[in-house]
């Protein structure tokens, strides 16, 4: 039978569990309910640079800097008094003062204890130093990139408009005396050209969603879509399709940024609908907690769920040109629109192979429009 040192006498178990927390990976720090410290466990000493004997019975705020010292008992005194917890049991991202007189940042999670009827508080550090390097080179790396992908793309425009002027010119002027080679060489110049342009303005505009983000603002986002269905009217006569709401919310957000995002998906619905199928595309909305979540459903062609983690990717085509056309660039543009709000994109399966895109927004307003059919 394996030994349990919960089972062994107090003066046998302390040892053993002293060496567990003297082993873990995080930072172990236990105070009183004056903020006096306890405990100080060896992932402590090598985070902050002091020895436990140098900081035991001191108050824990000597472990931060300003202004979360001053912040500190005052965050215990009112849990006391009036029982607000607003650190404890929660995570959150805070600095720390270590012995050297540097500040780093790191994860804390506090929690309540009681022992023999005596209120302590243990916390759980984590020094996250290296993860937020990581993440300002990605983040400047990812600006970096934006800034080529945007003078790259406005740079090709001059010259791809002196192919498409040129192109057209021999269109007008020459066609009737090149042969059917000659103008077949011709079309897929003219063709080529066009598909160009379509992908230099959609990676600027890619480009472009992090600098020309706009401002906050309230709006009807039934009223969006009805406006978007307005300018989708020709397409939808055309195909007999048509575009259905639930009532859906009012927001406050950038309202271009998401008209754009339903513009795609609803454009990308009615293009990828077998010909025999009339196109039917129905918004819905239901908060969730803190948000918002949006169903785009359609009836078209589905998507095989091994790409429902690669279809947000730029370029990802999933088609050839000349099945559907497309620069395989819009549900990068979408996935971008909906990261820069702090939302999340994703695609389920709907019935009769069709596909829903699911997507979430800050719900700083629980009103429904009212705007709905």
């Amino acid at each position: 039978m394996v030994d349990n040192p919960i089972d062994r006498a107090p003066d046998e178990a302390a040892p053993v569990l002293q060496a567990i927390l003297d082993t873990t990976v995080d930072g172990l720090i236990t105070i009183d309910e004056r903020g006096r410290i306890l405990s100080f466990n060896k992932a402590c000493e090598a985070i902050f640079g002091y020895e436990a004997s140098e900081v035991m019975g001191n108050n824990v705020s000597c472990l931060m800097p300003q202004p979360y010292r001053e912040e500190h008992d005052g965050y215990l005194e009112r849990y006391h008094e009036g029982g607000e917890a607003s650190i404890i049991g929660k995570g959150r991202e805070v600095r720390g003062l270590r012995k050297d007189s540097s500040t780093f940042p790191l994860n804390l999670a506090v929690a309540q204890v009681k022992v023999d009827g005596r209120v302590l508080y243990s916390g759980i550090v984590r020094d996250i130093t290296e993860r937020k390097q990581a993440e300002a080179k990605i983040l400047l790396q990812n600006e970096e990139l934006g800034r080529f992908a945007f003078m790259a793309s406005h740079d090709l425009k001059e010259p791809l408009r002196s192919i498409e002027a040129f192109a057209e010119l021999l269109s007008l002027d020459y066609a009737d005396k090149l042969d059917a080679e000659g103008q077949n060489y011709l079309e897929i110049l003219m063709s080529s050209a066009s598909r160009l342009r379509a992908v230099v303005n959609d990676v600027l505009e890619y480009s472009r969603l992090e600098a020309d983000a706009g401002g906050a603002e309230e709006f009807d986002a039934g009223k969006v879509l009805k406006q978007l269905r307005e300018e989708l009217r020709d397409r939808l006569k055309e195909t007999g399709g048509q575009v259905t709401m639930d009532e859906l919310p009012v927001l406050r957000g950038d309202r271009v940024r998401f008209y754009r995002l339903l513009q795609n998906l609803i454009s990308n619905a009615l293009k990828y609908c077998p010909p025999e199928r009339q196109p039917e595309v129905h918004v819905s909305a239901a908060l969730h907690n803190d948000f918002w979540q949006f169903r785009v459903q359609d009836n078209g062609i589905g998507i095989d769920p091994e790409y429902y983690s690669v279809i947000f990717e730029m370029f990802k085509r999933l088609h050839t040109r000349d099945t559907y056309s497309g620069t395989g660039i819009g549900l990068a543009i979408c996935r971008r629109i909906v990261e820069n709000w702090e939302g999340e994109i994703w695609i389920e399966a709907a019935p009769d192979n069709g596909s829903v895109f699911c997507f979430t927004f800050p719900a700083t307003t629980g009103m429904i429009s009212g705007e709905g059919t």
